[in-house]
């Protein structure tokens, strides 16, 4: 059996999308494939308990047949209360025991796993829970997402030989075009130097970075007044509609799939702009549109939302929604898988583990 942590250095670094789209590469060449993880985040049903949507992904999409606490075992306490804390200084082995002994019951069912850690490599350090320790006392080698900023990378692979964990190598992840030339020009060479293996890296893609039109349901809550069967519409970027009609309409020409805010009471706006590529209207102030906007939204398959907040509010909520990856969206999955297949050494990363 052979495995890899998958770590990286911020928030929305990628790991899951690239651990899955790894995952389905390996499953192709007829592998048998598990996943791990050893600390969930995500919404807390109890204490020490959540549902991990990244969890819930991977289980599906896979097929695999562990349950949610078996693939990432509870830890039956709130992290970072007085009570982890204090837990963690009666006995300093009772977590990392707990996770241990749950990768062991599911580590020799499979040709190899992927075991993801938190959002931070750093994370949970002081407890001893961090992705380098917890690498050690999986046996697992590291492997470094990252967004291709050379400092950081090479602190990390510091920090990870410093405590004496097996460092795999390193893939950069949503790279944009610009960033292409200097990494084969500049951090490639570096790297080869300072001897970190470079697997390749991932052009960043519209498609995976944008949210759905749910997504943005579900981060500004209201009401889906037409729409609800296109909610999986991607949105590439929210824009406000608060100038007057015609120069509002200029520049909103100018995008693809972008959501509209602005008042349910703009029909002068709304309207017309359901004639460009609008792919979601998010109606601010609780102010109910004309009904020929429903029907006209209805026509172009374009979600109508109506909120509660006014539209400043609706806009800085919007800047905080991040695209992330649903069972359901099979073309997103394959796009994902594809990207991997295309543009990593994923063989290399099977064989080197």
């Amino acid at each position: 059996m052979k495995s890899i942590y998958i770590v990286s250095y911020s928030e929305f670094s990628g790991k899951t999308a690239f651990a899955l789209g790894l995952a389905l590469c390996l499953k192709d060449e007829g592998i048998s494939v598990g996943y791990f993880k050893p600390i969930s985040v995500g919404t807390e049903i109890r204490p020490g308990r959540f549902i991990d949507q990244d969890v819930a992904l991977m289980r599906r999409v896979l097929g695999l047949k562990e349950s949610m606490d078996e693939i990432s075992p509870p830890i039956d306490v709130r992290i970072g209360t007085y009570s982890f804390g204090k837990k963690f200084l009666e006995d300093p082995d009772y977590y990392r025991n707990r996770i241990i002994d749950a990768y062991n019951k599911i580590k020799e069912k499979y040709d190899f796993i992927i075991i993801e850690g938190r959002h931070r490599i750093q994370s949970l350090f002081t407890y001893r829970l961090d992705s380098v320790t917890l690498s050690k006392a999986l046996n697992s080698k590291i492997l470094l997402v990252s967004n291709g900023i050379i400092d950081d990378i090479m602190l990390q692979k510091t920090l990870i030989e410093g405590m004496n964990a097996k460092l795999l190598g390193t893939i950069f992840n949503n790279i944009s075009p610009r960033m292409v030339e200097r990494i084969k020009g500049e951090l490639i060479p570096l790297m080869d130097r300072f001897n970190l293996k470079f697997y390749g890296y991932i052009p960043e893609n519209i498609e995976l970075n944008s949210p759905t039109a749910e997504e943005y349901h579900k981060a500004l809550g209201g009401q889906i007044l037409v729409g609800k069967e296109h909610i999986d519409r991607l949105v590439e970027s929210a824009h406000i509609g608060a100038m007057r009609t015609e120069s509002a309409l200029k520049i909103l020409k100018r995008y693809r799939n972008y959501a509209l805010i602005t008042g349910g009471d703009r029909t002068d706006l709304i309207y017309p702009a359901l004639e460009t590529d609008v792919a979601l209207l998010i109606l601010t102030g609780n102010l109910y549109p004309d009904i020929k906007v429903l029907i006209r939204a209805e026509e172009k398959k374009v979600p109508v939302l109506l909120v509660n907040h006014e539209t400043s509010v609706t806009y800085n909520i919007c800047l905080t929604i991040k695209a992330r990856i649903s069972p359901r969206q099979k073309e997103k999955i394959k796009l994902i898988k594809n990207s991997v297949k295309e543009n990593i050494r994923w063989k290399e990363i099977f064989k080197d583990a």
